[in-house]
């Protein structure tokens, strides 16, 4: 069960909503969310694309440009070096059509997710020089490479690398040089989290780390606006699908981005969207991204190759097109009837080995190692705790049999560090505070997974999952017009999560289970205040019936929409958390 807790930051909000044209429950919204200033706030409500910032303060973005504009000059062949997920499928197909247009020679690679791992390696490298390749742009990844950057410059091939990943920076005080990063030995390094970085703000990802350089590219040739603002829909799907905060230029990077997927003219896309029933619909959100589209496109990576969503974006043929959107959202539908199994599975074993563990480490050894850290999302959404799902790999060169992991944490378990604290027992590690992956000899998993829970100083109080409520708002509140205002609101995503409300004592009158599969609850409610309102509860209908019992009152936590139906609107709260009452 969830713990509620209700912000309580302060402000006036009375003159904000006044100087804003907005009701005060959207002032507290925007409150919540830190946007306190005029200025904030007017970008927020009003954001435009001019307020872009300027890829000039990108890091070494000018020497990247000169870079690429002599190797279009001189018809060198550029190879693009990218990632197996949205983020480097849509950073490579970005750079690879923008410098098409400009009439270079390029081709791209997007590493194998179990044979070549995340990133350049020295194979690619090798493989590069043995091509004729004279100059590598990587895009996604690099900023790490250090050994195999210094293979490159060995081999005398250009590197540049386009990333926006963190950097590594020296331990000790007294480094004796203007920055503490450890940056990679290549021509160019464009990463707005480098030290020296101008740029205004840091959190982009690796698509619009590289839809930046071609619009540096474009402007300098003098093109018009709509050239590269041509790439902006899949800057935008990049930013959704690799769950950055949804702040700043993000937003109004995805805002407008939606707005031109719903109309693009990719045939590709266009096919995806249409597989998925999405092409008539009126408003695409992030939702649709992060949870239709983007599976769609990880799917390729995940179980064959992420060259399929790649060429399903470069293609001109709309009939090609429609067969490769068909093929990932058959590899997605299989993905998701394996994950399901995995999960059963998973959560079996922790119902009947592990439920005294403060953090879960689940081997399933038959899982496909792709699918590991969605299941162990799934293990951290149900049990709120750390989870690690750990399966079979191939086994090392000395015949050790090996097995491969990948986790995903709550906000009082930093990952990486707790890794880092039995790294004896693992043969490679990496990652970030909330997800994580290594690897280690199968021999090692239960000490692995008693060492983790014997260091792992979690409390109970920080196993619980908090729900944050924006305002205890009365559904007699509600109204179409303050509905529609919360759509200015819009795109939600981490960093801007969707609006919250609550209130207490509401009666059930009416309760009925909906759906094949008898997963959605549909109330009739009453508010003390005499408010009558249609309730809608996704959940295991048949247990809420059996909890209700004979209970009448339901405290919510909810969201308002207008349902329509038959030409007819009505209001209705779209409920996420509940609590029972006699």
């Amino acid at each position: 069960m969830k713990k509620w807790f209700i912000y309580n930051k302060k402000a006036d909000f009375k003159a904000v909503a006044a100087a804003h044209h907005i009701d005060q429950v959207t002032a507290r919204i925007l409150r919540n969310r830190e946007i306190n200033s005029d200025a904030q706030i007017e970008q927020y409500l009003h954001g435009s694309l001019e307020e872009l910032h300027s890829p000039l303060l990108l890091p070494d973005a000018i020497r990247c440009m000169n870079h690429l504009n002599r190797a279009i000059q001189e018809d060198r062949h550029i190879r693009i070096v990218g990632d197996y997920d949205v983020d480097g499928v849509c950073a490579t197909y970005i750079l690879y059509t923008g410098l098409q247009r400009l009439g270079a020679q390029v081709d791209y690679v997007l590493p194998d997710r179990i044979r070549d791992g995340y990133g350049i390696n020295v194979h690619i490298i090798d493989q590069a020089k043995a091509d004729g390749v004279s100059v590598i742009l990587t895009c996604d990844n690099g900023i790490s490479a250090i050994e195999e950057m210094k293979h490159a410059r060995d081999l005398g091939l250009t590197v540049l690398i386009t990333d926006h990943h963190d950097i590594r920076q020296r331990d000790d005080e007294d480094y004796g040089c203007e920055s503490r990063d450890i940056l990679p030995p290549a021509s160019a390094v464009v990463d707005a989290k480098r030290e020296d970085s101008r740029y205004p703000y840091t959190e982009i990802c690796g698509a619009v780390v590289a839809w930046k350089i071609i619009t540096l590219l474009y402007q300098n040739r003098g093109l018009p606006q709509d050239a590269y603002l041509d790439f902006l829909e899949f800057a935008a799907i990049a930013t959704v699908c690799d769950v950055v905060e949804l702040q700043d230029e993000n937003r109004i990077i995805v805002k407008f981005g939606l707005q031109q997927i719903r109309q693009t003219t990719n045939p590709g896309l266009r096919a995806l969207l249409d597989v998925q029933g999405l092409l008539e619909k009126e408003h695409i959100t992030s939702y649709h991204i992060g949870y239709i589209i983007g599976p769609c496109i990880n799917a390729g990576g995940r179980l064959r190759s992420a060259e399929i969503a790649l060429s399903l974006f470069t293609t001109t043929d709309p009939s090609e097109a429609l067969a490769k959107a068909v093929k990932l959202k058959e590899l997605n539908d299989v993905r998701k009837d394996m994950t399901i199994e995995a999960t059963k599975e998973a959560y079996a074993q922790v119902e009947q080995q592990y439920m005294s563990d403060p953090v879960l480490v689940i081997y399933l050894p038959k899982l496909h190692e792709s699918l590991a850290g969605i299941v162990a999302g799934r293990l951290r959404e149900k049990y709120y705790r750390p989870a690690f799902v750990v399966t079979d790999a191939e086994d090392g060169e000395d015949g050790t049999l090996m097995a491969k992991g990948s986790g995903r944490s709550i906000d009082a378990y930093p990952m990486s560090e707790r890794l880092a604290e039995v790294a004896e027992l693992l043969t490679k590690f990496g990652g970030h505070p909330l997800a994580a992956g290594f690897s280690l000899p199968r021999d090692n998993i239960d000490r692995f997974r008693t060492a983790l829970n014997a260091r792992c100083g979690l409390q109970l109080d920080q196993l619980v999952d908090k729900l944050w409520i924006d305002v205890p708002m009365p559904v007699s509140y509600v109204t179409e017009e303050l509905i529609h205002e919360f759509d200015r609101l819009e795109p939600y995503g981490k960093g801007n999560e969707k609006p919250c409300f609550a209130e207490k004592n509401l009666r059930i009158l009416e309760a009925r289970v909906l759906g094949k599969g008898r997963n959605v609850v549909r109330l009739q409610l009453l508010s003390l205040q005499g408010t009558s309102i249609s309730g809608i509860l996704f959940t295991d209908g048949d247990a809420f019936m059996r909890n209700k019992g004979t209970k009448s009152l339901i405290d919510v936590v909810y969201y308002p929409e207008v349902n329509e139906y038959n030409g007819f609107k009505s209001l209705q709260i779209v409920i996420e958390d509940y609590q029972l009452r006699a």
